[in-house]
């Protein structure tokens, strides 16, 4: 059960990473590709069969858990914190499309206010509002950096200088959101260093940070090397860049996977000693 709701968890959050970080493209950086785009709607589709899903499966572990069942399982789930916030997520992901249309300032604000919701919903919902809001930043960081380089990776060759240095200038600054946070919240939850090889959460979040630690080295190399040497018109630095870009994406989405498995697994700092 654990395993098919961390699988579902990726998908939800591989897609809301596509969703919103392109929706921040699309506001701060340049207008998406036609790629881009056909990849907001597959982000939107996969999203509307992943949110029921989980809701379905969250119910089945209710049952087994507690034996109810049938209507009364149902309106239960629904009244709890993870059904009320999913219920709105749900419903956001319809606001989300329907204004499709909208310019994409206002669509970017909305998909701000969405991921607020699934910060609630999750862990460190449970730890209270102050958890949830560095939660949401670090979502954030992180929609607007792998978003930003998903719809990078999805421009037609050759890519233009003037996006490539938008999108080093933003995942620049989502990373100084992103670092700060990403500690915060590995400190809320592993608060003593021996769980970190004492027990699957803190052995998980090891092989996070380890990847993390792969994707930051990757950027520092767009940053400092590839981006600039696209400004001086070297022959071959567009190329290095996006085959740079496309290993990020890649090292991104494993980080996700990482990042799904820790919201199943049981946070170990209630067994300190």
């Amino acid at each position: 059960m654990n395993a098919t709701l961390a699988a579902l968890g990726w998908a939800d959050l591989a897609a809301t990473i596509v969703l919103v970080g392109g929706l921040f493209s699309a506001a701060l950086i340049a207008p998406p590709s036609e790629a881009g785009r056909r990849w907001w709607w597959r982000a939107a589709a996969a999203l509307a069969v992943v949110l029921p899903a989980e809701f379905a499966v969250t119910a089945f572990r209710m049952y087994e858990v507690s034996g109810l069942h049938g209507t009364t399982l149902v309106v239960d789930l629904a009244r709890t914190r993870w059904g009320m916030l999913g219920s709105g997520r749900a419903a956001g992901l319809a606001l989300l499309a329907a204004g499709g249309q909208l310019p994409p300032g206002p669509l970017a604000a909305l998909g701000a206010g969405w991921l607020l919701l699934r910060s609630f919903q999750g862990h460190a919902g449970a730890h209270g509002t102050l958890s949830a809001l560095i939660d949401w930043l670090h979502l954030l960081a992180a929609a607007a950096w792998l978003g930003g380089l998903v719809q990078l990776a999805l421009l037609p060759r050759p890519v233009p200088v003037e996006i490539a240095a938008r999108v080093r200038v933003q995942a620049t600054a989502a990373l100084a959101v992103l670092v700060p946070a990403g500690i915060y919240a590995a400190f809320l939850h592993v608060r003593h260093l021996d769980l970190l090889v004492g027990s699957p959460y803190g052995e998980t979040l090891i092989a996070k940070l380890a990847l993390a630690s792969v994707l930051l080295a990757l950027g520092a190399a767009n940053h400092f090397g590839h981006v600039p040497a696209m400004r001086r018109g070297a022959p071959r630095a567009e190329g290095k860049l996006v085959r740079a870009v496309r290993l990020e994406v890649v090292a991104g989405a494993v980080v996700l996977a990482l990042t799904a498995l820790l919201g199943v697994l049981p946070m170990p700092h209630g067994h300190a000693p």
